[in-house]
């Protein structure tokens, strides 16, 4: 079932094709974010001990969690949501209108669909985490915990390369390297999540990305956070400013290897 939802999707990738190379290459960015968010949600989904049928909705949901990100870029030439449509949304219209979970039980399409919609929102959705479906707070929680370890990858490949920032990567914000949002560190200290709308500058989408630690499920997330790098990188793009600095101390006391179990 796995191979032949792989082929359906890349063949859906394929028919949003573009010919511009800097197109095509952000196309690119997003069908590899969508395998490799596959391959880490089965992982966490392993690591849980789940059904093997709950596995396999992981690995499903993790692959087309971006479905709509393809149709989003050919119409619009953006990601940013704000300035075209949801693209959770688009994905999930996507899916039924190509009938790309056609292989799925009716009860499990919808569990898929639901991972899709919840996975670009702010905090998961009330009636998800009170609603009494543990299989879909499940799911949902995996999606949204895996997808956040590759954005954190994807950002920081971009962030350190050496040409000029991909403007459609960055959602448009500038480049104004000691200028940043301090609402972002009352947000992380508060146990809160960085709100998109609050970006004003690139060092603002780090400090998002730096926020997500307090929106991760699992512990095996917020460990890989740490392990591979993320955390330290992003705080080396940020500028060297005291505040800054103080704050870096402040978040490895709070949420570092060595922190105190919440």
């Amino acid at each position: 079932m796995i191979d032949r939802l792989l082929a359906w999707f890349d063949d859906f990738v394929a028919g949003c094709a573009m010919a511009e190379p800097a197109d095509a290459a952000r196309l690119e960015l997003k069908r590899r974010h969508c395998r490799l968010v596959m391959d880490e949600a089965r992982e966490q989904a392993l690591e849980l001990n789940l059904s093997p049928r709950l596995v396999r909705l992981a690995t499903v949901a993790g692959l087309v969690h971006d479905t709509g990100r393809f149709p989003q870029y050919r119409r619009y030439r953006t990601f940013r949501d704000a300035d075209s449509a949801n693209h959770a949304v688009l994905g999930a219209i996507a899916l039924a209108r190509h009938h790309g979970l056609a292989d799925l039980p009716a009860r499990d399409r919808r569990l898929v669909r639901l991972a899709v919609i919840a996975h670009n929102r702010r905090t998961i959705p009330l009636t998800v985490v009170s609603g009494g479906d543990a299989e879909a707070l499940a799911l949902v929680r995996i999606v949204r915990d895996a997808d956040k370890l590759d954005i954190a990858r994807i950002m920081l490949e971009h962030f350190k390369a050496p040409s000029d920032k991909d403007d459609v990567v960055f959602l448009g914000l500038p480049d104004i390297p000691d200028r940043y949002n301090p609402d972002f560190l009352v947000d992380i200290e508060a146990g809160r999540i960085g709100n998109y709308a609050a970006m004003g500058t690139t060092n603002d989408f780090a400090l998002l990305l730096l926020s997500w630690i307090n929106d991760m499920a699992f512990p095996r997330t917020r460990r890989l956070f740490f392990e591979r790098g993320h955390v330290r990188d992003l705080f080396a793009v940020l500028p060297g400013l005291p505040a800054l600095h103080a704050f870096k101390d402040r978040y490895h006391d709070r949420f570092g290897p060595s922190a105190p179990a919440a």
